[in-house]
């Protein structure tokens, strides 16, 4: 083969290289900053997990003490009614 031809070779090669790797680097280039976003996204999502976690925890034990704190009512009630009846006999 002649020079001029191995050229002509080269340079269809090389576009039919440059037609494919260009979008291709255009893909891989997006995905890669889909899947950073989608990371991104995900330690987002864990840190409001744990933040709603810590939360209802907190609710729970005030729910535990609102709970006692209305036993101690019912206690309290219950006494100052036999103080009552004890004071008005």
């Amino acid at each position: 083969m002649s020079n001029t031809a191995i050229d002509k070779l080269w340079k269809v090669f090389t576009v039919v290289l440059g037609t494919i790797v260009v979008p291709l680097f255009g893909w891989v280039w997006n995905t890669n900053v889909s899947l950073a976003q989608i990371s991104d996204d995900l330690l987002d999502a864990e840190d409001t997990i744990v933040v709603l976690e810590k939360k209802f925890e907190e609710a729970e034990s005030n729910s535990r003490s609102i709970i006692s704190i209305e036993k101690d009512i019912e206690y309290m009630k219950a006494t100052l009614t036999r103080i009552e009846q004890l004071v008005t006999e």
